[in-house]
C-alpha cells in the first residue's frame, strides 16, 4: 500500500534546517520561503562561504543563521524539520541524523507538493522527461488551463504558491533525488509519467534496483500512471491500488497512443491521431514525448478531445528547450546543434537517431558509472567523426577506433569546435552531445553549453553564413 501522507508542519515559528545551499543556490529559494512564511532558518552547507557568497549574503540580511564550511554543532533534534536540497544524498550523517532523532525530513518539493491547491502532474524518467514537460505545459496552456511547470525543469514554484488562481495545474519534473523524499511521505502527483528508466545516477544510488525504486516513488499517489512498454521501465512496476495506466511507445497491442513506423501517432484501435507532417519534433524520441504528454494532459483533465483540439495551437506556440538538441546556427550549409543537457550514453544515442545527414559528434566529460555501449552503437551507424573530450576522452577515442570509427581525443570544447569546423562539409551536422557529465571540465552542463554557443558564435563572426534563427540566443 502507498503510505499515507504525513501531517504537514506549519513553517510559522518553525525551527528549520535547510541542508545544502550550494555553488549555485539549489537551497536559496526554499530558504527564502520559509523566511517569509516566518520560520526560524539555518542554512548550513559543507562547502565554505566564499564558495556561496551571494547567496549567503543575502540569506543572512534576511535573518537566517548559516553554518558554512561544514555542521559543526547541529544536531537535527533542535529543529522541526530538515529540508534536504536534492544534491545531498540521503545517505548523508546529518539527513541520517534527523531521522534517528525523529525529526521530519522534507524537500521543497515536498514542501509544494504537500501546499499544491490545484491538480498536479508529475513527470519523470531517465531521458525525455524536460520536453514532455515543456509539451505537456503547453497543451494544457492551449486548452485554457491554469498552469505553472517547474521542479527540475525551472525555479522554485514554492514563493508563487500566495497568488495561485484556484485549480491552477503544475507540471513537474521530478528527478529520482526529489522522489526519494517526497514518495516516502506519501506524497505525489495526481497523474504520474515515467518516460523510461535506463541507467543513470549510479554513482548516487548504488545500483539499478535503487534507482528504480526511488523513480517509482512517482506513483505513490496517482490516479493515473502514464508508462511505456515494461522492457523500457526495466520490467513491471507495481501500481497503487485504484490507478489506471496508460501507455505509449511503438504502435501495437496494449499501447493507447503509439508511433507507427512511418511517424504517425495512432491510437489502440489503430486509428491514426496525427500524421507525421503534423509533428514538427526532431526525431523518434521527441515524437513519444508528445504522445506521453497527450496521455497526461488528456487524463487529468479528463477530456482527451479538448487536448487533441488544442494540440496545433500548442505545437506552433511550442519551442524546444534551451540545450536540448537546439539547433542554433547554420553556417555554410553546416547546422551546429546544441545537445548539453545529454549526460547519459542512451541520450546520446536518442539524439543521435534525430540527426538527418551526416553527423560529427562532440562527446566526453565524466564518467557516471554508466554502460557506454549505446553511444559507441549509435555512433558507429550515424557518425562520420567523433570528436572526444574531457576525462572520457581517451577511452571514447578508443573504443570508437576498435569499431572503424574516426574519432579523435581532442581533449577541450575550443579544440573541438575548431577541429569539426575545419573538416565540416555542407550538409553535415556538428552535434554536441555529450553523453557524460560536464563537471571534468564545467561547473554544470549549462555552462558548457553556453561555452559552445560562445564558439560557435565567434565562428559566424569569423565570415560564416548568418546565424539561423533563432539567433538571438546564441
Amino acid at each position: 500500500m502507498s503510505p499515507a501522507p504525513a501531517e504537514t508542519i506549519s513553517p510559522r515559528g518553525a525551527r528549520a534546517l535547510v541542508l545544502g545551499l550550494g555553488r549555485f543556490g539549489g537551497g536559496l529559494g526554499v530558504a527564502r520561503w520559509l523566511l517569509a512564511e516566518g520560520a526560524r532558518v539555518c542554512v548550513t552547507d559543507r562547502l565554505p562561504r566564499a564558495d556561496l557568497a551571494a547567496a549567503a549574503d543575502e540569506l543572512e540580511r534576511a535573518g537566517a543563521e548559516l553554518v558554512l564550511g561544514g555542521h559543526e554543532g547541529l544536531d537535527p533534534a533542535d529543529f522541526d524539520l530538515v529540508v534536504v536540497n536534492p544534491a545531498v544524498p540521503q545517505s548523508a550523517p546529518l539527513v541520517r541524523a534527523a531521522r534517528q532523532a525523529g525529526t521530519r525530513v522534507t524537500s521543497e518539493m515536498s514542501l509544494l507538493l504537500e501546499r499544491w491547491p490545484g491538480p498536479v502532474l508529475g513527470i519523470t524518467g531517465s531521458n525525455g522527461k524536460s520536453t514532455t514537460v515543456s509539451l505537456t505545459e503547453a497543451l494544457l496552456k492551449a486548452a485554457g488551463c491554469p498552469v505553472r511547470a517547474g521542479g527540475n525543469l525551472g525555479g522554485s514554484l514554492l514563493p508563487e504558491l500566495a497568488g495561485l488562481a484556484p485549480g491552477t495545474v503544475a507540471v513537474l519534473e521530478l528527478s529520482s533525488f526529489m522522489l526519494e523524499v517526497s514518495g516516502p511521505l506519501g506524497l505525489g502527483p495526481d497523474v504520474a509519467v515515467i518516460t523510461n528508466i535506463t541507467p543513470n545516477h549510479l554513482d548516487r544510488h548504488g545500483n539499478m534496483a535503487s534507482y528504480r525504486e526511488a523513480k517509482a516513488q512517482v506513483l505513490v499517489r496517482a490516479r493515473v500512471a502514464v508508462l511505456p512498454p515494461d522492457a523500457e521501465l526495466g520490467g513491471p512496476l507495481d501500481l497503487p491500488p485504484g490507478c489506471a495506466p496508460l501507455r505509449f511507445g511503438p504502435a501495437g497491442a496494449g499501447i493507447d497512443l503509439g508511433l507507427d513506423v512511418s511517424g504517425h501517432l495512432t491510437d489502440a484501435g489503430g486509428s491514426r491521431r496525427l500524421s507525421t507532417s503534423a509533428l514538427a519534433l526532431p526525431g523518434h524520441s521527441a515524437r513519444l514525448d508528445l504522445a506521453a504528454a497527450l496521455l497526461a494532459a488528456g487524463a487529468l483533465i479528463g477530456d482527451p478531445a479538448a487536448i487533441d483540439a488544442a494540440l496545433p495551437q500548442a505545437l506552433a506556440a511550442w519551442r524546444p528547450l534551451r540545450h536540448r538538441f537546439e539547433r542554433l546556427a547554420r553556417l555554410d550549409g553546416v547546422t551546429w546543434v546544441d545537445d548539453s543537457a545529454s549526460t547519459t550514453p542512451e541520450s546520446t544515442a536518442a539524439s543521435l537517431a534525430a540527426v538527418e545527414g551526416p553527423c560529427l559528434l562532440i562527446v566526453g566529460g565524466r564518467d557516471k558509472g554508466l554502460s557506454p555501449e549505446p553511444l559507441l552503437a549509435a555512433a558507429a551507424k550515424r557518425c562520420r567523426l567523433v570528436l572526444a573530450l574531457g576525462e572520457q576522452g581517451p577511452d571514447l577515442a578508443a573504443a570508437l577506433g576498435e569499431r572503424g570509427v574516426e574519432a579523435e581525443d581532442v581533449g577541450t570544447l575550443e579544440l573541438a569546435v575548431g577541429r569539426a569546423a575545419a573538416l565540416a562539409a555542407p550538409g553535415d551536422t556538428v552535434l554536441l552531445s555529450p553523453g557524460y557529465s560536464s563537471h571534468d571540465q564545467f561547473p554544470h552542463f549549462e555552462a558548457r553549453a553556453e561555452a559552445f554557443r560562445r564558439l560557435v558564435r565567434v565562428l559566424a563572426a569569423d565570415g560564416s553564413a548568418p546565424l539561423s534563427p533563432p539567433a538571438a540566443e546564441c
